[in-house]
């Protein structure tokens, strides 16, 4: 029932319709009339006390008053959007409009609404921190080059209500020397206004850095602290960029993208045959390099018969370095598709490492380039791949978070004695009285295209059902029962099956699931506090800016009370 039909189910027909049917005309009713007498608008009218609750509603505490605010609110703090967005007339114009009874905040009630907001807000996320039982934290340090300050960013990753939840604590302000004293004291102290308890910290993820891992190893003990996955993943492909032969060529073609992005003439002969763009490299990134080489070699047909029209164009390169090109695109995509993988921030990254190890080394070793700059760039990838993840099997986090992910398991360990050492710590902390007979899911036969970065999982997967039972002596029950069972689909929810399990292995799958394997949340903090501190809001404190940040890192259902 519409609010134009409360109390109104018992009354007579309007009397204003009567008016539209003259006694002294004819029997017949023009279409205009009827159409008129079919609209609800004119059969039933609002109630007075109805129309004034309504528009009360919209005034200074009323319940639309506070739905729209709160909105609003919500959108200045997600969307990065400057307090001055509510003073300016293109979006006055618009509320107007959209909803005339509502009184645009000014720009001052604004920050002191969202100031009010963030004490509220912060205060039910630490009183959810306080409760939960296993999180993880991401860190690093940020230079805002405008202002020329120095910030600690941290992020807390976590399941709370069998949801993998992450919220940005925020950005503190460095006044002092970057010394691991200095951040010890910083990171303790934020941990101590978060209301995080020590003990329900299963790591914190930094960077290399020599003084932030020395402070988190003095703050929190050298077991808590686990190198980003994804820095070092970077390193790999970074180091066959030093290779003379595929330097020499990315530099010829970032000539030839440089020039098509300064000439208008070559730009428009370009558009003129293709709707893509040459894309530029960035010198930190290696994935845009391959971005860039990836581009090139797609349009490189059409470049090179622009860049005949022009002699003042550079050199286009010959044919064998394009094969050579295609050779290191070819030796890179598995390192481009994983560093996406390991870089999601709202799922479970920690027990994907080893399996990505394990799946990088089976697609080189499956490469076989043509040339002798792809022979040799496959043998340098592989060596920094042995060179910083040779030990990876026996990092403890990392490994039990594997094991105990139902997907994976330890199928995918190599080190059979990393594989059980780990798995005889894990014994150790169970108790051998609680044996439970579950229900498991059915894995179905491999229908994932070859060229899937997880084919290699699901062959393993298939060899392990069609081998049967492995033999787990002097291991408790639960464990034992939960290793002989075939790994769920690969796109299955972790949480939710340790969510129906309830076997004694509940509490610690769901304690190293928790954790996260990269830094990357805490660069997306800083690309984010980028992207607020600007020339126009240059004047931003870094209170506003550590509320903005962790504001913004809500969900709507987390933001309403």
């Amino acid at each position: 029932m519409t609010e134009y039909e409360v109390g109104l189910e018992n009354l007579d027909e309007p009397d204003c319709l009567n008016n539209l049917i003259s006694s002294s005309s004819s029997a017949t009713i023009s279409s205009d009339s009827l159409s008129v007498m079919e609209s609800p608008y004119l059969r039933k009218q609002p109630r007075i006390d109805m129309s004034l609750y309504k528009q009360n509603s919209y005034q200074a505490g009323g319940n639309k008053e506070t739905e729209i605010t709160n909105s609003l609110l919500f959108m200045i703090a997600k969307d990065n959007m400057p307090y001055l967005t509510v003073a300016k007339e293109g979006f006055q114009a618009f509320i107007r409009l959209l909803c005339p009874l509502y009184r645009i905040p000014s720009r001052s009630t604004l920050t002191r609404l969202l100031e009010q907001k963030y004490e509220i807000l912060s205060e039910k996320i630490k009183l959810y921190l306080h409760q939960t039982e296993y999180l993880s934290l991401t860190t690093d340090i940020w230079t805002d080059l405008l202002n020329v300050k120095s910030y600690l960013g941290l992020t807390c990753h976590y399941i709370y209500d069998d949801k993998h939840k992450s919220v940005a604590l925020g950005v503190t302000e460095l006044n002092d020397k970057h010394s691991s004293e200095n951040l010890e004291a910083w990171l303790l102290n934020t941990v101590d206004q978060w209301k995080i308890c020590f003990n329900s910290i299963i790591c914190i993820v930094s960077d290399n850095g020599a003084n932030i891992k020395k402070a988190i190893k003095d703050a929190f003990g050298a077991d808590k602290h686990l190198s980003c996955f994804a820095h070092s993943l970077h390193l790999v492909p970074s180091k066959i960029l030093e290779c003379d032969e595929i330097h020499l060529i990315c530099k010829k073609i970032k000539s030839i993208v440089t020039y098509f992005k300064k000439s208008v003439t070559a730009m428009d002969s370009l558009r003129a045959v293709s709707n893509l763009k040459l894309i530029q490299s960035v010198d930190t990134r290696w994935n845009s390099t391959h971005d860039m080489l990836e581009r090139f070699i797609e349009l490189s047909d059409k470049v090179g018969s622009i860049l005949l029209r022009f002699p003042a164009a550079p050199v286009m390169v010959t044919a064998t370095e394009l094969q050579i090109l295609k050779e290191f695109i070819e030796l890179l995509k598995p390192f481009k598709e994983a560093t996406k993988i390991i870089c999601g921030e709202f799922y479970l990254t920690a027990s994907k490492v080893i399996p990505i190890i394990s799946t990088l080394k089976k697609k080189l070793n499956q490469l076989n380039p043509t040339t002798a700059a792809g022979n040799k760039m496959k043998e340098q990838l592989i060596q920094q791949f042995e060179l910083r993840f040779c030990n990876i099997e026996k990092e403890f986090i990392l490994a039990c978070a594997t094991i105990l992910d139902p997907r994976f398991k330890p199928i995918h360990f190599m080190d059979q004695i990393a594989c059980t050492n780990i798995t005889n710590k894990l014994a150790t902390i169970l108790n051998d009285s609680v044996s439970n007979d579950e229900n498991y899911e059915n894995y179905s036969d491999i229908n994932m295209n070859t060229n899937h970065f997880w084919y290699y999982h699901e062959t393993l997967v298939h060899e392990i059902k069609s081998k049967g039972k492995d033999n787990f002596n002097n291991i408790p029950e639960d464990l034992r029962v939960y290793l002989n069972q075939p790994p769920i689909q690969i796109d299955a929810c972790p949480i939710n099956y340790w969510k129906m399990n309830n076997s004694a292995l509940n509490k610690l799958g769901r304690k190293y699931l928790a954790t996260i394997a990269s830094s990357v949340p805490c660069e997306r903090l800083f690309s984010k506090a980028g992207r607020i501190v600007t020339e126009s809001r240059n004047r931003l404190n870094g209170t506003h800016l550590q509320q903005l940040l962790f504001l913004g890192s809500l969900h709507l259902e987390d933001w309403k009370l």
